[in-house]
């Protein structure tokens, strides 16, 4: 009787220790947890911030070799042009492989800038909380130098060789054995005059602007080598004519005030503002718009497209009064897919599927299009979709049951992913509107374009997939331009329909040959 009870006398101070013991066993696994994820989070700092100062090195480099480069350029066009004149207007070969040499040279000056300029760009327009406010500002001034020494070394090669044809023409030859396509001056020329390059720059200039404060306290606190790339963004001749870029001269010689103790910032703090105050930041700019698409509310239209619309369609809009339409090139400027209504995807004996259980309280509620935005992948109402003034609805052509429900779960199971920034088809963790489909897709052949690395995708590079031709791998089953409803199945019109939208969509065919090679060099060849 005794041991029973020294049993349970033990057995309840063990419990009760136990549970006074419970809250700190918990409470310490917590800490450890958040001191381990405070290391995470700092050693992935620290790998960032190391990768960004090799970029900001990299692009030094580049400044000084271009500079180098530029300073022989006198010397070079004076010899050049002075033993054309001896030999009758032949460019003797001693000077035909030194410009050669020299194009190598300034091939992989702006194809290392130009990517400098692409990496980084993204900075720009993020709003997600994982880039902190001295990254997006290393960021910027990382690009914004790339995209200036761009700029000047385009406009010296301009100002030098522009009165000598000879020289000119040959900067456009090919040099293989230097391993340099042909085309250099121009594809350099259309870099430069790209609208959505100058657009971007301009973005950046006023970015800066509107959060002066802030990036005074970030630029103060960066590297040696970000701070040079400052000063040669303040003193480029780019920055003319932009309107608030006073303030890159003001906020450039601060480094060296407060390295000498006349400003004192260290009491300053930017209270985690995310520079979400800026006009040009990530969602601002698809907000901006200045009136409703003429395809909102309209009843008969929206009718004709629930009728007309299967699980698995992609839709392609334009909205041309909003400023992220002006920044993608072609006609459409996004793309989504059409997942369905409840009866639709119990029709084609999907509603067992678990990604389908787990969306389909939304999709009752008439959440049928699966979207890329800028806040991320999300499942919208096609209500919503419709404040545009075009609609595209394409349908792949020779796909079995099985494909289409293969590409409903996929854009399903892409929810919740973050916007790609980068707007690359070959990093499937982020996803670009265009991409999405891209994904959905696999069966369909779509074009991507190929720069420095990096394939990309447009909405106008998936409506060309479509077409009346039976090569074309998508058919348009509904076409609304201009809020008016030009094409769809049941038209006595469809065909009138289908010809306005390849003229809108494809590139004239006599243009197609010649332009061919102009056109792949051109392509996302902006800053942006």
């Amino acid at each position: 009787m005794i041991n029973t009870q020294n049993k349970q006398l033990n057995f309840s101070v063990y419990f009760l220790g136990f549970a006074l013991l419970m809250p700190l066993m918990v409470q310490s696994n917590t800490e450890t947890a958040q001191k381990n994820d405070a290391i995470q989070t700092l050693e992935d700092t620290q790998v960032a911030s190391a990768i960004f100062e090799s970029d900001a090195q990299a692009v030094l480099s580049y400044i000084s070799s271009s500079q180098k480069l530029s300073a022989q350029l006198p010397s070079f066009l004076n010899e050049s042009t002075q033993a054309i004149k001896k030999h009758q207007g032949a460019l003797p070969s001693a000077y035909a492989l030194r410009l050669a040499k020299a194009l190598s040279e300034a091939h992989d000056l702006r194809d290392g800038l130009f990517k400098q300029a692409l990496t980084h760009r993204s900075a720009l327009y993020r709003v997600d909380d994982s880039i902190s406010d001295n990254q997006r500002v290393t960021e910027i001034v990382i690009a914004m130098s790339a995209a200036v020494t761009l700029f000047e070394n385009s406009k010296t090669m301009h100002q030098n060789f522009d009165k000598n044809p000879l020289l000119k023409r040959k900067l456009n030859e090919g040099y293989p054995e230097f391993g340099i396509p042909e085309g250099f001056y121009d594809s350099s020329t259309m870099r430069s005059n790209n609208p959505e390059y100058r657009k971007a720059f301009t973005d950046a200039v006023r970015y800066f602007a509107d959060n002066r404060e802030a990036i005074e306290v970030e630029i103060n606190r960066s590297s040696t080598s970000i701070q040079s790339l400052y000063q040669h963004i303040a003193k480029s001749p780019m920055l003319k004519g932009f309107k608030g870029a006073n303030v890159f001269k003001s906020i450039a010689i601060l480094p060296f005030k407060a390295a000498n103790g006349v400003v004192d910032v260290s009491g300053r703090s930017l209270n985690h503002a995310k520079f979400t105050s800026s006009k040009i930041v990530g969602n601002t700019m698809g907000a901006v718009r200045w009136r409703d698409g003429k395809l909102k509310d309209d009843a008969e239209v929206f009718q004709t497209m629930q009728l007309q619309l299967q699980p698995g369609d992609i839709l392609l809009e334009k909205t041309p009064f909003t400023l992220t339409d002006k920044s993608i090139p072609g006609h459409f400027g996004h793309a989504a897919v059409y997942v369905g209504t409840k009866d639709q995807l119990k029709e084609m004996n999907l509603l067992e599927k678990p990604i389908v259980q787990k969306n389909i309280a939304k999709i009752e509620e008439g959440h049928g299009v699966v979207e890329a935005l800028r806040s991320g992948v999300q499942l919208n109402k096609l209500q919503d979709f419709m404040n545009v003034d075009d609609v595209a609805v394409l349908r792949p052509k020779y796909l079995t049951l099985d494909d289409r429900r293969q590409a409903v779960t996929l854009a399903l199971s892409n929810i919740g992913k973050k916007y790609d920034f980068n707007f690359d088809v070959n990093t499937t963790d982020t996803i670009v509107c265009s991409e999405l489909i891209y994904i959905v897709y696999p069966q369909v052949d779509f074009v991507t374009k190929n720069v420095l690395g990096s394939f990309s995708i447009t909405p106008d590079d998936i409506a060309q997939r479509a077409g009346a031709t039976e090569q074309d791998p998508l058919e348009v089953v509904l076409f609304a331009h201009n809020g008016k409803l030009v094409c769809e199945q049941q038209s006595p019109n469809k065909h009138e329909g289908i010809v306005l939208y390849e003229r809108l969509v494809k590139p004239a065919e006599k243009n197609k040959a010649s332009n061919a090679s102009v056109i792949q060099r051109a392509a996302f060849s902006g800053f942006l």
